[in-house]
């Protein structure tokens, strides 16, 4: 039986493998190189041939035969592998900004190794077609400008910046690059800027050899890029020269002025030819004019909106850098921080500011509150005092009608010449009511009260004296014609001299009690006397003790005067929580001792008997 075949997998091999070329390396291959360019001989590196040993160092000799550089030989590349040259390596690997001399010298070598008379390829030789076509793109500058635009570049930008941040050194590790490369499309290394100032100093170079150098020393002493080019249109800072990226410790300003250049990054970058590409229009092709400018126009708007492209590109690039920049982190740090410390001091502010005014609110709310309490209490107070002037007037024009009606109905009145009160309005009741009701309704309180005390102390009771009566009449007459109330001010007058005299006696009064109520050594010494002769039990013993101390010391003493004091002389001699007054050692009030005697206080014996008569004989018996 024959062994059966597992397929493990299957190599799915492409139908068609991409191309790529390789740049060889090594020692195997420098020496494969050395051999072909018979630099060497095959047996060079075997131990047969003589000076060179087998393990001789292999860089040593590529050292010495590698100073001629390798030149491309075009007509050796397939179709696909010359397609994926560049025009500047189709010229001979020249340098991307070489000149325009440069260039032309470039595919003028290039022309005498592949023009068709050279190679006898013909004119639709493939290679030359190539070269012809790189020159005529680089030697235009608006073509070239485009065409260096659209060759192979990394555009590619780092990724969002983590939350927390990174290091300065990977940060720079990783955008330092970028801007790196991304310079080359500003607009200082512009071509056809360099291609007029090589242009410029060229023919400075041929002026300054025609007029013994003059010119070339003068143009030597300015440099390329003038301040005045240097500034950007507003007058602003320098935008032709790009700065240094910094260190970790650089001053802000420096950290400022990089991202500001970046901010305003100018790019000489044209998108025409990669436009023209992406729209599929031939200009060239065009059947009429109209349809050549239609195409145009496209061409132009398909390239503005990649140039918008490629400036949001360079803005992103800007914000991640700034965002992950550490320095612009600390600094955005601080600024937090005082921001929350200038917040933190506002709301302070406003919450001592917001308390003070509440509290001056709250002051002139309670002292408008108090205010308005003491206006209305002040309100109550004068209502209630015009009601107490209004009531006491009321009675005291009463007062005043009752004394007069009282004098006028008595006949004759309190009078000692037999003449009567009537006859002083001679009998005529409504005279007198006129007079009376005119003196009520003109007179104030004070003097209607000056007249009823003038008729109460000149008279008996309730009748006053003629004289009063006829002081009435004639206020009554001064009052009704408006001349000066003379009458009524003696009246007044009169009547302060008896209110002035009244003080004073009872000033007097008042003096002569206090004087009374201090008691003499030797009214408190017949005080202890009398007590101790009259004992208690006996009928009004308080009133013969003061009649004893009246007669020995001349006094006018009350018994309640004695019992006062003799109260007063018990509490300070008598031991706390001691209901009965013991008279025994009575201090005086001039230090000296109120003796009584001891058989003054009852016994428990008379205590007893006392008990026992107060039950047999009780309140509801009898009095005989």
């Amino acid at each position: 039986m024959e062994p059966e075949v597992v397929v493990e997998s299957n190599l799915d091999w492409p139908e068609s493998l991409e191309e790529v070329e390789v740049e060889c390396a090594g020692s195997s291959y420098i020496n494969w190189e050395l051999y072909r360019s018979e630099k060497v001989d095959f047996l060079h590196w075997s131990k047969f041939h003589d000076g060179i040993e087998k393990d001789t160092d292999v860089t040593e000799v590529a050292d010495a035969t590698s100073t001629k550089k390798k030149e491309r030989n075009l007509l050796k590349y397939s179709s696909a592998k010359l397609s994926k040259l560049t025009y500047y390596q189709l010229l001979g690997d020249a340098p991307m900004h070489s000149t325009s001399e440069d260039i032309k010298r470039a595919y003028h070598k290039a022309c005498l190794k592949y023009h068709p008379d050279k190679t006898g390829r013909g004119e639709e030789d493939e290679v030359f077609l190539k070269v012809k076509a790189a020159f005529e793109t680089l030697s235009d500058i608006k073509k070239r400008k485009a065409y260096d635009s659209t060759m192979d570049f990394d555009e590619r930008i780092p990724p969002a910046p983590p939350a927390g941040g990174v290091e300065f050194a990977e940060f720079k590790s990783t955008y330092a690059a970028v801007f790196e490369r991304n310079l080359r499309f500003h607009v200082k290394y512009d071509p056809e800027r360099q291609q007029k100032g090589a242009q410029e100093n060229g023919s400075n170079n041929a002026s300054g050899s025609k007029n013994g150098g003059k010119k070339k020393n003068k143009r030597k002493s300015q440099p390329q890029n003038s301040t005045k080019d240097a500034q950007s249109p507003d007058g602003g800072y320098d935008t032709m020269a790009p700065p240094n990226f910094g260190e970790d410790d650089s001053p802000l300003e420096q950290v400022h002025k990089f991202y500001d250049f970046w901010t305003h990054f100018e790019s000489w970058r044209d998108f025409t030819l990669k436009a023209t590409e992406l729209t599929e229009h031939n200009v060239d092709a065009a059947d009429s004019r109209e349809e050549k400018r239609w195409m145009a126009k496209e061409i132009d708007r398909k390239a503005r909106a990649l140039k918008r492209e490629e400036m949001a590109r360079i803005n992103l690039l800007v914000e991640r850098s700034m965002a992950a920049d550490p320095r612009l982190r600390r600094e955005r740090q601080r600024e937090k921080q005082e921001r929350e410390d200038r917040e933190r001091q506002r709301k302070l502010e406003a919450e001592t500011k917001e308390r003070e005014e509440r509290e001056r609110q709250e002051r002139e709310k309670k002292q408008r509150q108090e205010e308005e309490a003491k206006a209305k209490e002040m309100k109550t107070q004068q209502k209630l005092s015009k009601e107490k002037e209004k009531k006491q007037l009321r009675k005291t024009k009463q007062l005043f009608r009752k004394l007069v009606m009282a004098s006028f109905s008595s006949g004759d009145g309190a009078s000692d010449n037999g003449a009567g009160a009537s006859a002083v309005w001679e009998g005529s009741l409504e005279a007198m009511n006129d007079d009376v009701e005119l003196l009520c309704s003109k007179l104030t309180f004070v003097e209607i009260s000056s007249l009823n005390n003038s008729l109460q102390q000149s008279g008996n009771g309730d009748l006053a004296s003629l004289d009063s009566i006829k002081q009435v009449k004639l206020v009554a007459d001064e009052t009704r014609q408006g001349v000066q109330q003379n009458t009524l001010k003696a009246i007044q007058e009169r009547e302060a001299l008896r209110a002035e005299a009244d003080r004073k006696k009872e000033e007097a009064k008042k003096e002569k009690k206090a004087e009374a109520k201090s008691w003499s050594t030797e009214e408190l010494s017949a005080l202890a006397k009398g007590v101790k002769k009259y004992p208690p039990g006996g009928a009004n013993r308080w009133d013969t003790i003061a009649l004893f101390v009246n007669n020995l010391c001349h006094g006018s003493r009350t018994k309640e005067e004695c019992i006062e004091k003799y109260n007063q002389l018990a509490s300070q001699s008598s031991p706390p929580g001691e209901n009965k007054p013991n008279t025994s050692n009575v201090p005086a009030s001039n230090g000296t001792q109120i003796d009584s005697d001891s058989s003054d206080s009852w016994t428990a014996e008379q205590d007893q008997q006392l008990q026992a008569g107060l039950a047999k004989f009780p309140a509801t018996m009898e009095k005989k």
